[in-house]
């Protein structure tokens, strides 16, 4: 008696759930059932069966599977609800099962989205005292009713986002993101509320429904939110029949509904979607505000606003802009959809001033820089050793290198504000394997600076045609690797500038988006090439110290040589390892200049070295004319500067 109580209060509770469910009473006369479950070809419907054997569930996205029911004969209450827009199934029989069926973000496919074959219904396993939603249904073998409700009322989404917000706080998300928040959208468009706003919810999912009749409305958000808005006039102008404009707004608490590959981390883990009812909001004259507030972020983390690409499903900054306080974030954006604070390893903000400067600086230099290796290499091909000097050749791909990093860079920062993901990427790809091609390339002068000075040696196995090899094909392997981890490693990267207005925005280019791959692979190959010639260089210069100059011009063009060699072997490129603290802003002035302008002083360097009368020295201290396939150890420094030159 007790137990038949028991059941009877339960089946009470089950069938008063609201939302899409069905619950009632089923006489088990078999000792051994089972639950089964599987798709089916009906669109919103979802379908119990009862037999002797077994009690069928379908719906549309369910795969196929059973479970064992309890091995007892006799009365069992159930309940079969459907959690909006999460596609899962909760499945309760008697006191004891509880099942959650997890289905699938697309329907499944015809084999097994096909129902079994509908038997003739027989009294004694019809099921008993059925509700759907609530509503009472007649006694029989088969029911189906409606996934989506037509209409809600506060109190049933009040329900259903209670339950969706307990299933996203016990249990790490893995449906699909895109159902869900449309189910929220479309839940908040039909629920009828009284007055002019309404709040749902409570922990992982929030909502509230405002009439935007005045902007007093927005007063009523909830504290517990922790966000404010500031809509501009004209979301607030009533629509052609005269009825006020309704605003959504969603907090969700974690954000594994929102599923990108970049695997960020997002400010207090909450993400705020701002709508109104059956409008697309974009490109508004004037910013809405969203104030986010929080405890004060520690250095060297920084805040970055961020919107919801639906069409790329990734987070993006077009649109947005930032201004970071100690214990709040303003984020001013142009259009509505879900929000949320990014946080980035930030690079030290730069004020849009020195920004300015640096890429007029920048600019310039690339330029003058890319028709500087324009004409040493005309040069070069003009001379008529370069089809027999290695040395020749390996300094007109270092110049090739340089010249395409050049037209990389300038494109790469023009491209970037444009922020086309596409068109960034390829962007990104040219510059990233332009800048390894440069770095190789600086390796190999600095091989050559070995074999031609210090090692002097000759050897067939070291051709030309192998070191162009090694030249452009390991950065070929590098960037081919990178592309396999990840391509969305290349696209748009966003740097914090501090605007006159007190608007701390941002300036794009398109670069690598993850910086740990930048200070892994570029810092960590540059260091490796930098290491080596210095150490070539070192030796180089010792063995100039050594020698005794002839003359004020013999010293003079030594002292050139060695600067020429420091350019060609990278050396200023080093200045990024001081790029911090108090030397962030003259290490960027530094290394912008300087590496800018690195084609234009290879130019000078080269001009300098092959004047008339550095040729007569040249020969007057050698007259052997040692080519670098036949050097001598005994060779002069002035010798070598042959060697290096030509």
């Amino acid at each position: 008696m007790t137990a038949l109580l028991t059941l009877l209060l339960l089946t009470g509770l089950l069938s008063n759930v609201g939302g899409s469910s069905l619950c009632g009473w089923r006489n088990q006369s078999e000792n051994r059932n089972i639950l089964r479950w599987h798709g089916n070809s009906l669109d919103n419907m979802v379908r119990v069966e009862n037999s002797a054997e077994e009690l069928t569930v379908s719906a549309p996205f369910l795969s196929s599977n059973n479970i064992t029911l309890p091995d007892r004969r006799g009365l069992y209450s159930f309940c079969v609800h459907w959690i909006p827009g999460l596609h899962i199934v909760n499945f309760t029989y008697g006191i004891t099962i509880y099942h959650e069926i997890h289905g699938h973000p697309s329907p499944r496919s015809a084999d097994s989205a096909q129902p079994h074959p509908t038997q003739s219904c027989n009294p004694v396993y019809s099921l008993i005292n059925v509700t759907i939603n609530g509503e009472r249904k007649t006694n029989t073998c088969l029911y189906e009713y409606p996934i989506q409700v037509e209409r809600y009322d506060a109190k049933l989404l009040e329900h259903d986002m209670s339950q969706v917000s307990r299933y996203l706080e016990r249990t790490r998300f893995n449906g699909d993101g895109r159902l869900l928040r449309k189910w929220i959208d479309t839940a908040l468009s039909k629920v009828q509320i009284d007055g002019k706003s309404h709040n749902f919810g409570t922990g992982a999912l929030r909502a509230g429904v405002y009439n935007l009749d005045s902007s007093d409305v927005l007063k009523t958000i909830p504290e517990s939110l922790g966000v404010s808005l500031t809509l501009p006039d004209q979301l607030l102008e009533k629509l052609p029949d005269g009825t006020a404009k309704r605003l959504h707004v969603v907090h969700i608490q974690g954000h594994a509904i929102f599923q990108d590959d970049t695997n960020v981390s997002i400010l207090g883990d909450q993400v705020l979607g701002i709508t109104l009812q059956d409008t697309v909001v974009s490109n508004l004259s004037e910013d809405i505000v969203i104030t986010f507030v929080h405890e004060p972020i520690k250095e060297p983390k920084s805040p970055l606003c961020a919107f919801w690409d639906e069409s790329g499903e990734e987070w993006s900054m077009a649109g947005c802009r930032t201004v970071a306080i100690e214990r709040q974030t303003e984020c001013h954006c142009n259009h509505l959809t879900y929000f949320a604070v990014l946080m980035q390893v930030s690079s030290q903000v730069i004020s849009e001033v020195h920004l300015v400067s640096l890429t007029a600086i920048t600019f310039a230099g690339c330029a003058i820089s890319a028709l500087a290796c324009v004409f040493t290499v005309a040069w070069i091909c003009c001379s008529r050793k370069n089809q027999t000097n290695p040395t020749l050749q390996i300094h007109m791909n270092l110049l090739m290198a340089l010249l395409l990093l050049d037209v990389a860079f300038i494109t790469s920062a023009l491209l970037g504000g444009l922020e086309d993901m596409i068109v960034c990427q390829v962007s990104a790809i040219a510059l990233h394997f332009s800048l390894l091609c440069l770095f190789s390339w600086m390796a190999i002068e600095g091989f050559n600076l070995y074999r031609l000075v210090v090692k002097v040696f000759a050897s067939s196995a070291i051709t030309p045609w192998r070191l162009t090899i090694l030249g452009w094909g390991v950065p070929v392997l590098m960037v081919a690797s990178v592309l396999l981890i990840d391509p969305k490693n290349y696209g748009i990267y966003y740097i914090n500038v501090d605007r006159p207005s007190s608007q701390n925005s941002t300036a794009a280019m398109c670069w690598l988006t993850e910086p740990i791959i930048h200070q892994v692979l570029n810092l960590g190959f540059f260091a490796a090439v930098l290491l080596f010639n210095l150490c070539m260089f070192v030796a180089m210069t010792r063995r100039a110290l050594r020698l005794s100059p002839h003359s004020r011009q013999e010293e003079v063009r030594r002292c050139v040589t060695l600067l020429g060699l420091s350019c060609m072997l990278g050396f200023s490129w080093g200045l990024a390892f001081f790029s911090f603290g108090v030397f962030y802003l003259p290490v960027q002035y530094a290394f912008s200049i300087l590496n800018a302008l690195q084609g234009l002083f290879i130019f000078l360097w080269y001009c300098v070295l092959s004047q008339p009368h550095a040729k007569y020295s040249l020969r007057s201290t050698d007259s052997t004319s040692a080519t670098p396939a036949s050097p001598r150890a005994d060779q002069t420094l002035n010798s070598d500067h042959k060697k290096l030159l030509t």
